[in-house]
């Protein structure tokens, strides 16, 4: 295995090196998070990163919430999540907002979109209080992104809303829509906020009661875990904290400020412990490389809903919350 396959390095446009993040993708990174660019840009980027990379695919993430605007300057705004629950459709609306997204993310060379946040609340990005609709909601927005050619990424686990709740409050509420989104979900992402009511003295990506024993053993998800990024995570010491994800149960490192000690520290402790080898990190990794290979747009479908609950209404009365026809999103020039 090679350490640095599990590390996606962070890139600010404007501000990062090109040549370092070339040298970083030679060294075999498995992609990038890019931030501030504009779409052009972000695909020009994504090409000469994948040109530089010894692999064949590269995963470039959109490090978001609910809008590609928060990572593309001159992408156009989608409705909020919160939203969505108002519509006179939700499940349909909340659908193409997914597939929208996906499709204007692999416009610009971008294959995994780490959204939903399926967290319950009264404020976007979360898209309502209630669990049960925050499930399904959730789940149409994930199947819009998988038919729109993305992966995706369910976060941030515990639920940032249950933060003082204690474990059986969590169980009832907050982890509902985690365990009905599992088998849906392409990775899931750890809060970095502490739980005092289960772990008072770990933030919860870091915290082995988090990860291991409630994620991992208590719900038994089987899933990839990928870290919460570490430039927004008021990490004291990057390195350290890699290490301490890695050993808690977290197969890919997200962002860090500083990659090249990353990538460093990792080798070292491949090195010392034949555990890590045997583990086989990349395995999760390398089944969402497939799943991107394989995965493409469904053109014919692209506005295909998904079953619905309840009687469909009528095409002809259906009140359409985004444009039917592929607007042939081209980079630089994005509007609905």
């Amino acid at each position: 295995m090679k350490p640095a396959r599990i590390v996606f390095p962070g890139f600010w446009f404007g501000q990062s090196s090109l040549k370092d993040a070339e040298a970083l993708a030679r060294r075999g990174v498995g992609g990038f998070c890019v931030y501030g660019g504009t779409a052009k840009q972000t695909l020009d980027f994504t090409k000469r990163m994948q040109d530089a990379s010894p692999y064949g695919q590269l995963l470039f993430c959109a490090d978001i919430n609910e809008n590609l605007n928060e990572v593309v300057t001159d992408a156009p705004e989608l409705p909020l999540n919160i939203e969505m629950a108002s519509a006179p459709r939700p499940q349909d609306a909340v659908y193409r907002k997914g597939n929208l997204l996906a499709r204007m993310a692999r416009s610009m060379g971008l294959n995994w979109v780490l959204a939903p946040v399926v967290d319950l609340g009264y404020a976007s990005p979360s898209f309502g209080e209630n669990p049960t609709q925050v499930t399904q909601m959730a789940g149409d927005f994930i199947a819009g992104l998988s038919n729109g050619g993305v992966l995706n990424c369910v976060k941030y686990f515990p639920g940032v809303s249950g933060v003082l709740k204690t474990l059986t409050q969590l169980e009832d509420e907050e982890f509902v829509p985690y365990k009905c989104t599992f088998r849906r979900a392409d990775a899931l992402m750890p809060s970095d906020m502490i739980f005092p009511n289960i772990d008072s003295d770990q933030q919860a990506m870091l915290s082995d009661k988090v990860i291991k024993g409630i994620l991992k053993k208590r719900l038994n998800y089987k899933g990839c875990v990928i870290s919460f990024p570490l430039f927004k995570g008021h990490l004291r010491y990057e390195e350290a904290s890699a290490i301490k994800m890695l050993h808690g149960g977290i197969e890919n490192i997200m962002s860090p400020e500083h990659a090249d000690t990353v990538i460093d520290a990792i080798e070292r402790l491949l090195a010392k412990c034949k555990w890590v080898r045997k583990r086989k990190p990349l395995k999760k990794l390398l089944h969402l490389l497939r799943k991107v290979l394989k995965q493409r747009p469904n053109l014919k479908n692209q506005e295909r809903l998904p079953p619905k609950r309840q009687r469909s209404v009528p095409r002809g009365k259906r009140k359409q919350q985004f444009p039917n026809k592929n607007p042939g999103f081209q980079p630089g020039f994005l509007s609905l």
